[in-house]
């Protein structure tokens, strides 16, 4: 009963209120995003996966997720998106729905039993770890319905650096706090004798922002187009995903691709996929000191093997396959 006045309450009324509206069709798969993420990850995601996708596909960027035509399939790039759109769209319960989990984030307005409530009617529920998965399981949802997809890249488009000679070490984030800020400024501060290079977008917000920018051996490259990544990387030789939590991170594929060095902390796939002190290095960003870390970044630099063959399967190609297989078996 709880759960019907927190938030199930508003599904069944919506059913009513759809039986008075008109549907558009489609002969199409869709991959679904929001309007507003054309030109960040997951706009490129979906146009990375719809091209790969060996069936009729488009991609469609939606405000609010209430006027979805029916459709042969749909693939939903966050969470949040499919719980909004099955809410307007009670017909999506019976269609072949993959929604893809980034990483919990739960609150008054989306609850972990309203995550569990909705991705029980989704037909595959894609996430990007194996502790995510877990978790998934344990929510309720069914182990044969979830699957581990590590996200992927373009290894064609990011070809790896052949020789790390120089002292950088760069991130690619866009400001949240969960991003650690804290953890990036300390850095920069505290190790004058390497360069360090930031490609995000709205680290304006970051209250010490200026004390980073006033740091000569740092740069900030804000709101990077994506066709300049690969020569951004580059410029790159150990990469650092410094985050409490993510579901990914996709930044940690494209620079390993460019054959740099990560050095990340212990969430989304990065356990997944480092292996500490052989490709890479792992940290609590809880709990191992600023020093560790530190010693972490320069142990990097002495890694001299190509780490870009640990993730050059992780191509979208393969990805769109895999995602096909399984569309056909439902």
């Amino acid at each position: 009963m709880r759960d019907f006045f927190e938030f199930k309450w508003k599904y069944y009324l919506q059913k009513l209120v759809f039986l008075f509206k008109q549907v558009k069709q489609t002969d199409k798969f869709l991959f679904i995003s929001q309007i507003g993420t054309e030109k960040w990850i997951l706009g490129a995601k979906a146009r990375r996966l719809s091209r790969f996708f060996n069936e009729e596909s488009k991609v469609l960027y939606s405000q609010n997720f209430k006027n979805l035509p029916v459709a042969n399939g749909y693939y939903f790039l966050h969470q949040k998106y499919f719980s909004r759109a099955l809410r307007y769209n009670p017909f999506l319960a019976k269609k072949k729905c993959f929604v893809m989990f980034t990483h919990p984030v739960w609150n008054k307005f989306y609850s972990k039993n309203h995550a569990a409530y909705t991705l029980r009617k989704a037909s595959k529920v894609i996430c990007l770890n194996q502790k995510m998965a877990n978790e998934l399981i344990q929510m309720g949802i069914k182990k044969e319905n979830v699957l581990i997809y590590h996200l992927a890249s373009n290894p064609e488009f990011f070809s790896p650096k052949e020789k790390r000679e120089g002292n950088t070490i760069g991130f690619c984030s866009a400001y949240y706090e969960r991003k650690n800020p804290e953890l990036i400024c300390d850095l920069v501060l505290n190790m004058p004798d390497y360069n360090f290079l930031l490609v995000g977008k709205d680290w304006d917000k970051y209250d010490k922002f200026d004390k980073m920018l006033n740091s000569p051996n740092f740069r900030y490259v804000d709101n990077a187009e994506y066709e300049d990544y690969p020569s951004l990387y580059k410029q790159m030789d150990v990469f650092c995903s410094p985050s409490f939590l993510e579901g990914g991170p996709v930044p940690l594929l494209e620079a390993m691709l460019s054959n740099l060095i990560p050095v990340a902390s212990n969430t989304g796939f990065c356990p997944d996929i480092i292996r500490h002190g052989d490709n890479g290095f792992l940290f609590d960003p809880y709990n191992d000191s600023l020093e560790t870390v530190m010693s972490c970044i320069k142990q990097a630099f002495l890694i001299k093997q190509n780490v870009r063959n640990d993730v050059i399967d992780f191509s979208w190609e393969k990805y769109g396959e895999k995602l096909h297989q399984v569309y056909l078996s439902l």
